[in-house]
């Protein structure tokens, strides 16, 4: 009973400055440019900070995350593939198709990041990043290429591929990197001006993904959007659980490998989706129900995993 509640304690102020977020779009800050500009401010300073920081301070020697990275990035691949695979049986709506297939695999760092601070403090947070500096590339390229490929219409691959290769997030997870393996300091002046802007990226991050809800649900898709919910927030998780568990991780390694899979899908799946002629109303039917579904699934997933 004690370790639910603690969990619960844990979890639950994340997806109320989620619902908070939602709250304040829809009643107090109606502008869509003031959101916008905070999204620009979370993307382009306050998010790249965090990283930037907290991987230039991060102690990668010891532990198991190069071998739960590259697990979870095959259960991910594998399950890409199986998605493909079946995709003439799942549906021949092909822009349809694009938006199951990223609401399956890929995540929210916002979330994640979130999560494992509230989880496991700073060495969670350090250990989530690990995992969103190599899975912001893979996942972002499998959304390019799925949508390019079987989207409505045509589309600029080239540009979007330069576009994700322009991250704000790869670069500053890549600049952190080379900082933290190269043992080069950085006066203390600028590390401790980075990590103040990185103090707001956390709560900033969670109350725009909550404005960024789109609160209606696609009535043509609605098979479609359960089976991508049900794969990303429960198929997923599960299958990089057991391939973590038979590759020998375990602990805190393992959970963060497990929640990284049960991460609700990213909002930004929905530009994408416009962007590459996809199905954008399905996209933001999927991500608005993974998100708020995922504060139960993600408990859960803590629980089972007795994190505390």
């Amino acid at each position: 009973m004690q370790l639910a509640y603690d969990v619960i304690a844990a979890i639950f102020p994340i997806f109320a400055a989620i619902l908070v977020g939602a709250a304040l779009k829809h009643f107090l800050i109606k502008t869509a440019d003031i959101w916008a500009g905070i999204d620009r401010l979370t993307y382009y300073l306050l998010l790249p900070s965090l990283l930037i920081v907290e991987i230039y301070r991060a102690d990668f020697s010891s532990g198991h995350a190069g071998t739960a990275v590259g697990v979870t990035l095959a259960a991910t691949l594998g399950l890409s593939a199986a998605l493909l695979l079946l995709r003439p049986v799942i549906t021949r709506d092909t822009p349809l198709f694009t938006s199951i297939f990223q609401g399956s695999v890929r995540y929210n760092s916002y979330v994640l990041l979130a999560v494992a601070d509230a989880l496991y403090g700073a060495e969670g947070l350090a250990l989530a990043i690990i995992f969103v500096a190599v899975m912001v590339i893979a996942t972002n390229m499998l959304g390019v290429v799925v949508l390019s490929a079987f989207s409505s219409g045509k589309s600029n691959l080239k540009r979007i591929i330069a576009g994700v290769l322009k991250n704000p997030i790869i670069i500053a997870a890549g600049a952190g990197a080379i900082l933290n393996v190269s043992n080069i300091h950085v006066p203390l002046p600028i590390e401790n001006t980075a990590a103040l802007f990185k103090t707001a990226a956390l709560p900033l991050s969670l109350l725009s993904v909550g404005a960024g809800l789109r609160f209606v649900m696609d009535k043509k898709a609605v098979g479609a959007i359960a089976l991508a919910t049900t794969i990303k927030l429960a198929v997923l998780p599960v299958i990089t659980g057991v391939c973590l568990y038979l590759a020998g991780v375990d602990g805190m390694v393992l959970a963060m490998g497990v929640l990284y899979a049960g991460m609700p899908c990213a909002g930004n799946a929905y530009i994408l989706a416009r962007q590459l002629n996809g199905d954008p109303e399905a996209m933001a039917s999927i991500i608005t129900l993974e998100t708020l579904l995922s504060a139960f699934s993600v408990a859960v997933i803590a629980g089972v995993l007795s994190i505390n």
